[in-house]
């Protein structure tokens, strides 16, 4: 099928955003005086939301300061969430090609939503998506369906019309919840097997076979 819409995540499918949350989450940790992380076990730690991120940084027994770590893991990174994040190679030309054709493109993340909308549109412009959606009090965070049905409400498509694109499991839950098609990001934070195990329907390993599903 040829799809009329897209739904994107974000962190490690449409931007490599993994160094600027581990310096994040790291300048965090130091202010509690507690070990830090390497990049490669933060990419572990990302893709279920904020709290999580800081609830799973944090050592055994610790657990009672994930909202401490949180708030300035987050006050942190909405001042340098731009310094070292780029977007993946490729997207500079799909994005223009899907617009060009009439696809209708979102991104749901669970990362909070005023983050979201200035990476997204700090790399890719304003205009480019039609809906963005990033996690606050009105959505339940993925895996639940929240954001990728109020996207397919905002651009006026049914499910079997759509396909959301990501890199993890959770990804691809979130689109079985909506009963949405779900493919992987081979390139993200996630491997194909965990992909492939959660029930992506097909595995993609460079953002230009996007443009396969709509023309």
């Amino acid at each position: 099928m040829k799809y009329k819409g897209i739904l994107f995540d974000l962190d490690g499918t449409l931007v490599d955003t993994l160094e600027d949350l581990t310096d994040a989450m790291n300048w965090a940790l130091r202010q509690l005086n507690l070990p830090t992380h390497t990049a490669e076990s933060c990419r572990q730690m990302i893709g279920y939301g904020t709290h999580e991120f800081a609830r799973r940084a944090l050592p055994p027994g610790r657990e009672d300061l994930t909202e401490t770590l949180r708030t300035l893991m987050m006050q942190y990174y909405d001042q340098h969430c731009l310094q070292k994040s780029r977007p993946y190679d490729g997207f500079d030309k799909v994005l223009p090609v899907l617009k060009q054709k009439g696809i209708r493109l979102a991104v749901i993340s669970n990362k909070n939503h005023p983050q979201t909308v200035k990476i997204v549109e700090y790399y890719f412009g304003k205009g480019t998506f039609d809906f963005i959606c990033g996690m606050s009090d009105h959505f339940q965070p993925k895996p639940a369906p929240d954001m990728a049905l109020a996207a397919l409400e905002a651009l006026s498509l049914e499910p079997q019309q759509a396909v959301l694109i990501g890199d993890s499991d959770i990804d691809v839950f979130t689109a079985q919840a909506a009963g949405l098609e779900a493919i992987g990001a081979g390139w993200g934070f996630r491997s194909p097997e965990v992909l492939r195990q959660a029930g992506a329907r097909q595995i993609l390993t460079h953002p230009t076979e996007i443009l396969e599903l709509v023309c």
